[in-house]
């Protein structure tokens, strides 16, 4: 798959990003809790972050919310080797693995998507995860996609996808010009492309939310992902997925390097991983109402 690289502004994220926490050793990870009637929330950062990154995604759950009560942060090297920061407790609910690839700029979709498979099967070893949601900004929500066709049938199972501001064609404008009503982009590029020829493989019990910011300054973009390239995700899972929903955010707040971070869009994805049903097939598209 076409490797993606949103550019030097998303380095912006991880200089956002605490110090971290240390590495938790061996000992600390030994008599683990079983979890498996928990469906542990896997945040993936996109280009140039950290497991830090998502850090003002995940506060607001554990904090405001309180939907989730612990986190913990899962680093993985380009070699595969995992470092854990924290562990879960019996006592968790709604548990939140940060991932972090050490390297997110280089790397492909395809190479991460492989390392986040590694990060899962360790996860579930270690605490029998069973079944798990997805949440990834950018990069990170291309990275989800990719799972959800590769990796669909693997334990733990992904049951919810949720891409902000995910660049699914790219992000050439003259590739993504058109409008909100639009059935297919002017021109499709290989990765899109890629997707639309996998697409039979997601699952059809998937939920999926698509995300896209509009800063409202001529360019139906969030100053970096064309709107179009964001919904490009209707191509791949309106008619495979059991819900895809689409969600337009338009105004000066909406930039696409703290989309995620954004209250309006923190309080829809809260809504569809812990509030909304998803009992019944169902497809909703974007249109030019905002939030």
């Amino acid at each position: 798959m076409k490797k993606i690289t949103i550019g030097f502004a998303l380095i912006l994220l991880a200089l956002l990003a605490g110090c971290g926490t240390p590495k938790t050793g061996e000992k600390d990870m030994q008599n683990l809790p079983d979890l498996s009637s928990q469906t542990a929330l896997i945040l993936v950062h996109g280009s140039s972050g950290s497991s830090d990154t998502m850090d003002s995604f995940s506060d607001p759950l554990l904090e405001d919310s309180k939907t989730s009560n612990e986190r913990i942060k899962l680093d993985i090297s380009t070699d595969g080797e995992l470092s854990y920061h924290g562990v879960f407790t019996k006592s968790a609910v709604n548990p939140i693995v940060q991932i972090g690839f050490e390297d997110s700029l280089d790397a492909t979709i395809e190479q991460q998507t492989d390392w986040l498979r590694i990060a899962m099967k360790d996860l579930k070893t270690k605490y029998n995860f069973t079944k798990m949601d997805g949440v990834g900004h950018s990069n990170g929500g291309l990275v989800l996609s990719t799972y959800s066709e590769k990796y669909a049938k693997t334990a733990p199972i992904l049951e919810r996808v949720v891409a902000i501001g995910s660049p699914y064609n790219d992000l050439d404008e003259d590739d993504n010009d058109g409008d909100l009503a639009f059935t297919d982009v002017p021109v499709t590029t290989p990765m899109l492309k890629d997707y639309e020829d996998n697409r039979s493989k997601i699952s059809p019990d998937l939920l999926v939310l698509s995300i896209a910011g509009d800063i409202d300054n001529g360019s139906f973009s969030d100053d970096i992902v064309p709107v179009l390239s964001a919904f490009g995700s209707r191509l791949i899972f309106k008619d495979q997925a059991k819900v895809y929903l689409e969600s337009y955010f338009k105004g000066a707040a909406y930039d696409h390097r703290t989309l995620f971070a954004n209250e309006d869009v923190q309080k829809k994805v809260s809504w569809f991983l812990y509030d909304y049903s998803g009992d019944k097939k169902e497809v909703e598209l974007a249109d030019d109402e905002t939030e």
